[in-house]
C-alpha cells in the first residue's frame, strides 16, 4: 500500500470520466504511466461496441473496471498496469488482440465466457483469482511465468496452443476443456489443488518439470496426443488418471504408474490397486498379440492382476456351474439323483484338490465319476485350485496389509 501511495504522487492523475468520454465518443484511448482515479465502468451503457484501442500501460488504477458483454474490435492492452478492485469482462468478445502482461491485480478478474479471436497474452502477470471459464481462444494463450492464487478455466475450448510455462499457479479448474493444439505446462508449480477431470488433449501435451503440491486429478480425461510427464514432481496426496483415455498404451502406463506410485506413498491402496490394474493393462497391450490376448483372457479378465478378489470369487462359482452342467449334461456321475447333486460334486472338486483321488478311485463310495470325465474333473480341480488360491492371495493383499 506504501509503494502505491508513493507511485501514485509520482504519476499524473487521469480522473475516469475522461477515459469513459472518449470510449462514448468512439475515440481511442491510449495512456502510459498514469493514475486512474475512479471507476472505468460501462456496464450500464446501451451500446456495447467499442470500435478503438484501448490501451492502459503502466499505470494505476483506482477504481473497478467493468466492461462485461462488450465487444472490442481492436487490441485491448493493459499491460504493465495494477489495480486494487475488480476487474470484469465477463461475457465479452475480443476481435483484436489481448495484452495483460505484466499486470497486477490483487482481487479478481473476470472473463468467464468470453471469446478471443487473436492472441491473448499474460506473460508475468500477477493475479488473485482469475475467471476464464466458459471461454474460446481462437488463437494461442500465452500465460508465460504467471502467478494466479485461483484460476478458473472449465468447459473453455482452447483452438491453438496454449503455454503456462514456468508459471506459479494455486487452485487451478481446467475441468471440462478443450485442448486442440498443444497445451504447455512445462515446469509449472501447482501448489494447490489442479482439477483436469474430463479434460481434452487432442495434441501434444508436456508437464514435464512440473510440481504437483497438492492434488492433480486427471480422472475421465482424454489424451489423443503425446504426452510428456518427464521429471514431474509430486509430493502431494492424490494423483488420480481414473477412466482416463490414453492414444498409446506406454503414455497409460507411465502415467498410471506415477498415480500408483504416489497413492501408495500416502497409503491410499484402493486407488493405488486401481491405477496398477491400469499400468499393468498398459504394459500387456504393447506386448505381442500372441502374449497379449492369452493375457488379456487369464490374466487380466480372470485375475484382474492381482486387485479384484470378488472377481475372482466370480469366476470360480462360474466355473463350479459350468463343469456340474457338463457332468449333468451327460450323466457322467453315477448316484446323483438331481441337480444338486452334480453342483457339489462340481464343488468339492474345485474347491479339495484330495477330493478328486477319492471319487475316480474304483474302491471309493458315494458318487461314481464315468471314467470318460475323469479328464475334465481333473481340469476343474486344477483350474478351481488356481482360482481358489488366487482368491486367498488377492483378498489378503488388499484387506489384510
Amino acid at each position: 500500500m506504501a509503494e502505491d501511495a508513493k507511485e501514485e504522487d509520482s504519476l499524473r492523475v487521469v480522473p475516469a470520466k475522461e477515459i469513459l468520454d472518449k470510449i462514448k465518443k468512439g475515440k481511442p484511448v491510449e495512456y502510459d504511466g498514469v493514475f486512474i482515479d475512479g471507476d472505468l465502468d460501462l456496464s450500464k451503457e446501451e451500446s456495447k461496441r467499442i470500435e478503438h484501442t484501448i490501451k492502459i500501460t503502466n499505470s494505476l488504477i483506482n477504481g473497478e473496471i467493468n466492461f462485461s458483454n462488450y465487444h472490442f474490435l481492436q487490441a485491448v492492452n493493459f499491460s504493465g498496469s495494477r489495480s486494487r478492485d475488480n476487474v470484469i469482462f465477463s461475457g465479452s468478445q475480443f476481435s483484436g488482440k489481448v495484452d495483460f502482461s505484466g499486470s497486477q491485480f490483487k482481487v479478481d478478474v473476470d472473463f468467464s465466457g468470453s471469446k478471443f479471436s487473436e492472441y491473448i497474452i499474460f506473460w508475468s502477470s500477477q493475479i488473485g483469482g482469475i475467471n476464464f471459464s466458459e471461454s474460446q481462444f481462437g488463437k494461442s494463450a500465452e500465460f508465460w511465468e504467471v502467478a494466479f492464487e485461483y484460476a478458473d478455466f472449465s468447459r473453455s475450448l482452447f483452438c491453438e496452443g496454449v503455454n503456462f510455462m514456468g508459471s506459479q499457479l494455486g487452485t487451478i479448474n481446467f475441468s471440462g476443456s478443450h485442448f486442440s493444439g498443444p497445451a504447455e505446462f512445462l515446469g509449472v508449480q501447482f501448489r494447490l489443488n489442479a482439477d483436469f477431470r474430463e479434460s481434452q488433449f487432442n495434441e501434444h501435451t508436456t508437464f514435464r518439470g512440473s510440481q504437483f503440491s497438492e492434488g492433480g486429478d486427471f480422472s475421465r480425461s482424454m489424451f489423443k496426443g503425446d504426452t510428456d510427464f518427464r521429471g514431474l514432481r509430486f509430493s502431494g496426496e492424490y494423483l488420480a488418471f481414473k477412466d482416463a483415455d490414453f492414444y498409446e498404451p506406454f503414455l497409460q502406463e507411465d502415467a498410471c504408474r506415477r498415480a500408483k506410485n504416489v497413492l501408495e506413498k500416502n497409503g491410499d491402496r484402493d486407488r493405488a490397486g486401481y491405477h496398477f490394474y491400469r499400468e499393468m493393462d498398459g504394459k500387456r497391450k504393447q506386448k505381442p498379440w500372441y502374449i497379449r490376448y492369452p493375457e488379456y483372457a487369464f490374466i487380466q479378465l480372470i485375475f484382474g492382476y492381482g486387485v479384484h478378489p470378488w472377481r475372482l470369487m466370480a469366476w470360480w462359482g462360474i466355473t463350479i456351474i459350468a463343469f456340474a452342467a457338463i457332468y449333468w449334461a451327460g450323466n457322467g456321475l453315477n448316484g446323483a439323483t438331481q441337480l444338486f447333486d452334480y453342483l457339489k460334486f462340481s464343488l468339492a472338486t474345485a474347491i479339495a484338490p484330495g477330493y478328486i483321488a477319492t471319487i475316480i478311485s474304483p474302491g471309493s463310495t458315494g458318487y461314481k465319476l464315468l471314467p470318460e470325465y475323469q479328464a475334465v474333473a481333473i481340469i476343474e480341480s486344477i483350474f478351481g485350485t488356481f482360482l481358489w488360491a488366487g482368491f486367498i492371495a488377492t483378498f489378503a493383499r488388499k484387506y489384510m496389509r
